[in-house]
This record gives C-alpha cells, structure tokens and sequence, in this order.
C-alpha cells in the first residue's frame, strides 16, 4: 500500500530546513524537495502540517500545497497502475517537477522519453503492444540496477548492446535447480526485446530526442524456429477423436481444427458471429492486423460452425494452449520431436511427444503447410491467410518429405528425356 509522509530535512535545527516528501510504494521510496522551507519550531510533527500561527508567513499556502501533493501523488500513481505502467522514482519525481513547475522546462531522461512513447503508443496500439512496451521498460531498469550501468541515449553504444546481450543469457530466465543459477532467455527472446528497443529509439530519434544512431547497427536474433504442423492423417486422428464425454476438450479440439481449415488465429475464431459469414465465405477484419479478410468455407470449417451454430467456443489462448495439448494425448499424436533452439552459442534441444508442442497457432501452420502440399498456390494461401510479404510467410512454410517426393517426381521424368532424345 502506498504511503505519503513529510518530514523536515534537519528536524533539529535553528534556521530554516527544508520540507521533504517521503512517498512509500511498491517496496520503493521516493524521497522529493518540495521547494519550501520552514523553521523546526514552526512544524507540527504529529499533523505533518506547518502550525497555524498568524506570525507564520505562507502557513496556509504551504499547507494547501502539501495536501494538493499528497491528492496528485495518489492521482498518479493510481493512474498509472490502472494503465499497467512501471512506476519507478524517477517516473513519480518526473510527474511531479511537471506539476509543481508547470512554467519551467524541465529536462527528461531516458526512462522519461520513454514513458512519453508508451503513453503515446497507448492511444494507438492494442494492450498487449503496450504490455510489451512496458516489459521492455522493466528489463531495462532491471538491467541498469544489475549491470550499475547508468542508461541513456549516450551510453547505447556497442558496449551497452554486448552487455544487454550477456544480461540476456546470464540474468535472465527461470533458475536452473542444479546450479542455482538464471537459465537465460532464448536467442529469439532476447530478439525481440531489442526490436522493441529500437522501435523506441527510432522514435525517439525522429522526435530529435536522441541523436545516437549506433542503435541501428544493433542486430535482433533471429533464428528461424522449427515449424510444428500436423500431417493429414494426424488432422483426422484429432477431428474424429470421441471426446462426446468431454464437452471442454470438445469444444476446443474443433476450434482448434476450424483454425486448422481455415487458416484463422486464435483471436479471430473467438470473435467469429454468423454475421461475419456471406456466400459461403468468411469476411472479418483481422484482430491483430486489422486487415480484410475473405475466406472460403470448406465442407470441413462449415461443419463444425454448423455444430455450434455458427458461434464457435470462447476460451482464453492460455487454456486453449493447454487443453489442446490434452486432446492431442487423447488422440494419441505421439510421433517423437526434438526442437533445436540457441541461448547464445548454446544449442538447447527440446525433446517431447508431438502432443506436447501443440498450440493454437499450431492450426495456421497446419493449414499453410496442408494446402501447400495438396497443390494450392502460395499466392491463394497468403491472400486466405492475409500474409502480404513471402519473407513473413515462408515462416510458417513445412516443406513435407511428400511434397518434395511428388515435385522431384513430377520435374524428374525419364519419359521427358527419351522424348527429348527421339528429337
């Protein structure tokens, strides 16, 4: 719970001491000037308020400024907790210098800019974006406290980028119970929050916020991941799976496979309305990328919108994730996998039953993988999925043993050579 006291600097003293603020929070403490002095015999400790004496000059003003900080303190930081920002002491003393110096320019720090462009994103991007934003924020302060690296837009420099990249393999991630020590984050992790980092600077920079460009030389990890997709027959073994004894898994294995015959996400089929559906196609806007969608209905994704009268299941991604994976177990998808993952220069493998790996993005790989390999065009995949870059695509791409024994197949006839030697 957070707490505001004011105490007097020098309690003790003869001459005029200032008044300081001590605000109690999230196991912090922020201790504020609050630009007032006063003598020690003119403030009553127990009130924490300046003694109403009519020989005291300014006692009411000082008081009702006392109680204005303490009415826009709690102000801030609720409405910062409200918007899920990491609130530090630096924010806290940033927001008041703007309040109690509205006419002054004060000068913000790095973690201030940054602020500012998270507030700003707020308006513009969707919740997770910022939640992102704000992971970024708190990595970095984490960093700062670990490395005593004071951050700024001067120090992102190559140093700065090689140590935030040993932080990343050494400071962070779960702890290994054998050594006692942070596990670290994978490659693509630590990837990802320095492509945030630079969205932030280049931000920053077209503001003229900073003027260090080294950040652009700073290279995101980025390996390119193991595709998990299910083959035609395990498809079926899952979509034919008894579960009549199981409405939960039920429900979410034929959301899983409406995903899986049409190539939505996640977030898409959980907000799908019959009114969405017209000719026997599905159009919606996208959740995630807000883009126009036209899908053709197949025999298989009308089906199972039939069966739920056109209103699929609702369920969070986390249990989805988390029942599909059961219904996998059930439906016996067992063939062995080991992904092949890098923290650093370390290769981390992952060996698990193929069940295991299941997700809900796990059907849009399977759709793009399937329909590629049952001979559909990648141009019709993409404008289905709505991918408009090949290179955004080609991640989600499996290309099958089969479908490189039917291409090698098709291309490599010998029947073509005697015909060309009969010429």
């Amino acid at each position: 719970m957070a707490k505001i006291n004011f105490y007097l600097k020098k309690p003790k003293s003869k001459t005029e001491t200032p008044i300081l603020l001590f605000y109690s929070f999230d196991n912090q403490r922020l201790v504020y000037g609050i630009g007032r002095s006063i003598l020690p015999k003119h403030w009553n400790e127990l009130e924490q308020r300046v003694r109403e004496f009519r020989t005291i000059v300014n006692h009411s003003d000082t008081n009702t400024l006392l109680k204005d900080l303490s009415d826009k303190l709690d102000s801030i930081y609720v409405n910062a907790k409200s918007k899920g920002i990491w609130v530090t002491q630096d924010y806290l003393r940033s927001k008041l210098d703007g309040f109690l110096y509205k006419n002054v320019e004060t000068e913000k720090d790095f973690f201030g800019y940054l602020n500012e462009f998270i507030e700003v994103q707020d308006v513009l991007k969707k919740h997770r974006t910022i939640q992102k934003y704000r992971t970024l924020e708190k990595n970095l302060l984490d960093f700062q406290k670990v490395k005593k690296m004071k951050i700024s837009f001067d120090t992102l420099d190559m140093a700065f980028y090689e140590k935030y990249m040993a932080y990343f393999i050494h400071n962070m991630g779960k702890i290994d119970e054998t050594t006692g020590k942070r596990k670290g984050i994978l490659n693509n992790t630590a990837g990802k929050y320095i492509s945030t980092l630079k969205t932030f600077l280049h931000w920053a920079t077209d503001r003229k916020y900073n003027a260090n460009l080294t950040f652009i030389k700073f290279k995101a990890p980025n390996t390119c991941a193991d595709i998990i997709y299910l083959t035609e027959e395990e498809l079926t073994k899952i979509y034919t799976h008894d579960l009549s004894n199981n409405k939960r898994l039920e429900q979410v294995r034929d959301a899983f496979c409406f995903g899986c015959y049409t190539g939505l996400r996640h977030s898409d089929t959980s907000t799908l309305k019959k009114a969405n559906i017209k000719g026997g196609n599905i159009i919606m806007t996208s959740f995630k990328t807000r883009d126009q969608l036209e899908i053709p209905l197949n025999d298989f994704a009308k089906e199972i919108l039939e069966k739920y009268a056109y209103v699929l299941p609702v369920i969070s991604n986390q249990k989805f994730n988390d029942y599909i994976k059961e219904v996998g177990e059930l439906a016996e998808i067992n063939d062995p996998i080991i992904l092949t993952k890098y923290r650093g220069a370390e290769a981390v493998k992952f060996e698990k039953p193929k069940w295991a790996f299941l997700s809900s993005h796990c059907g849009r790989r399977t759709f793009v993988t399937l329909s590629l390999e049952k001979g559909m065009r990648a141009e019709t995949v993409m404008a289905i999925t709505g991918h408009k870059s090949y290179k955004t695509f080609k991640k989600y791409i499996k290309i099958t043993d089969k479908v490189k024994t039917i291409e090698m197949k098709a291309i490599w006839k010998k029947e073509s050579i005697e015909l060309l030697r009969a010429v």
